[in-house]
């Protein structure tokens, strides 16, 4: 929504940022529907990505249907963009912590792995936060 809200003021660097952002996503939720066990339906694998693969375009389509009448100053707008991104943000904690930290450390495939291997991945997680916090900081 916001990308197309943006106008010219912004819109290429949200465009960059979104790209690297649905490629990072998308590289991770790959990783995790090829790690479904192996008795998950194909219909529920491609049913995850087709509603990855939907949700850019769909949020697009909305803010295309209210550009005219967007309003960034108006105070239900405000209202309106702050509940979705502290919607957003919450899930990202909760994927995060729940989803990525738990499950791999806890629970996964690194409860049980060597000092090294488990620096890299901790390396590889802090890199991949630090990079979508750059992101987010220069968007």
């Amino acid at each position: 929504i916001t990308l197309v809200v943006a106008g010219d003021s912004g819109f290429a660097t949200l465009f960059i940022v979104i790209i690297f952002h649905q490629m990072f996503e998308g590289l991770a939720l790959g990783a995790r529907i090829a790690s479904l066990p192996t008795d998950t339906e194909l219909l529920i694998r491609l049913l995850m990505g087709a509603a990855f693969a939907a949700i850019t375009p769909i949020g697009m389509a909305i803010g295309i249907g209210v550009r005219n009448e967007f309003n960034g100053n108006d105070k239900a707008t405000i209202i309106a963009l702050a509940t979705l991104d502290a919607l957003s943000a919450g899930v990202l904690v909760w994927v995060a912590l729940v989803e990525m930290w738990a499950a791999d450390w806890l629970y996964g495939n690194l409860r049980n792995s060597g000092a090294r291997k488990t620096a890299i991945a901790m390396l590889a997680l802090v890199s991949g936060m630090v990079l979508m916090g750059l992101l987010g900081k220069w968007a």
